[in-house]
């Protein structure tokens, strides 16, 4: 049997906070919403989730419970980065932009236009997620139509026709890529981070879970989909009987995009993400996000917002708000975040303002 593993992503949070002896207004991205994202990736079948070495978020897996730290399965992506280093040279170049090599983000002349920024940006985070997901045979989250959306602008404005190429089968290989949806598990709704992972470490060692993760990663093979299908439908039925599970869970539509079986674009650039392997599977995890923010809201972790290697931010005289209620979050098909509405800001702001007089007295 083979198990299902996912990438990970992180989940950025817009928070504000008033320092309490200058009343300055500060703003930071929190990712204290790992936890809740864990219990969404059992939903997923995942029995390993897959982090690259270059995440900060590395750093942090000693401060982390054994039993979540047993199932972090750490990949070298150092080929991955070089792979979208010399796949997407001739494309940057044509925008004057640079890839640092510590951070392997963008840096872009004064003055660009921001949909080059967002969309250029967007196809060097895809193919890096291709390249993972090709040489790791992991599940990868992914927005097709996004993505492809992205790669058709930038290939309006290039003028290489080699880079022009490269982006044409770019497109051409996620065309190959078909939508199955089925009933997915989505795990009890606790109130702390650890008995998310007791759950999630019980679930991994639980034979029907085991079989459903399995019959996941059958959905890339064409001929065994089908049958897959009518596994996981009998699977998810038979896993609500569970003890542990019971009236705590529901079901959500899963959406997956797998291989239909068509033959790849034939380029050595994009032969240096695939060699050879099978295709990944494509899960879109914005509704997943959506549902582990909800559960953040309601739990002790938003005191103090966390760096992505696990640190609280230094906010030893910051009031940190409370999460606001029409926040959005940062996701695949959408770029930027929002941290809520002027008028919830507004009543926030006026509850904290008699704590900050009284740091004062």
């Amino acid at each position: 049997m083979r198990k299902s593993e996912i990438l990970y992503e992180p989940l950025p949070i817009g928070r504000i906070g008033i320092n309490k002896n200058t009343e300055e207004v500060v703003v930071a991205k929190d990712f204290s919403c790992f936890a809740q994202m864990i219990e969404e990736y059992i939903g997923f079948g995942a029995i390993n989730i897959v982090m690259p070495s270059s995440a900060p978020e590395i750093e942090s897996l000693t401060q982390m419970p054994l039993l979540l730290r047993d199932r972090i399965k750490i990949v070298n992506d150092s080929e991955e980065i070089e792979t979208v280093k010399r796949v997407l040279f001739n494309i940057r170049n044509e925008f004057n932009a640079k890839l640092n090599d510590e951070t392997n983000f963008l840096k872009f002349p004064k003055n660009t236009d921001r949909e080059i920024i967002e969309n250029l940006d967007q196809i060097h985070s895809d193919v890096k997620k291709l390249a993972l997901g090709f040489n790791h045979n992991i599940q990868i989250g992914f927005d097709k139509k996004q993505s492809i959306n992205s790669i058709r602008k930038i290939r309006k404005r290039v003028l290489n026709p080699n880079s022009r190429l490269i982006l044409a089968q770019l497109e051409g290989l996620l065309n190959q890529y078909t939508e199955v949806k089925f009933n997915a598990l989505i795990t009890p709704k606790e109130d702390t981070p650890k008995e998310l992972i007791s759950i999630f470490d019980k679930l991994i060692n639980d034979v029907t879970y085991l079989e459903y993760s399995d019959t996941i990663t059958q959905l890339s093979i064409p001929e065994k989909r089908d049958s897959a299908l009518v596994d996981l439908r009998s699977l998810t039925r038979n896993f609500s009987s569970k003890k542990y599970a019971h009236t705590g869970w529901d079901y959500m539509t899963k959406l997956l995009t797998v291989w239909s079986g068509v033959p790849l674009p034939d380029s050595k650039a994009i032969a240096t993400i695939i060699k050879g392997k099978e295709l990944p599977q494509f899960v879109n995890l914005d509704l997943a996000k959506e549902k582990a923010l909800d559960m953040w809201k309601n739990s002790n972790l938003t005191n103090t917002p966390l760096t992505r290697t696990g640190e609280p931010i230094n906010s030893k005289n910051i009031n940190w708000l409370p999460p606001l209620g029409t926040m959005n979050i940062r996701s695949e098909g959408n770029k930027s975040f929002s941290i809520g509405k002027a008028s919830e800001l507004l009543k926030a702001l006026e509850k904290v303002i008699p704590e900050l007089n009284k740091n004062k007295v």
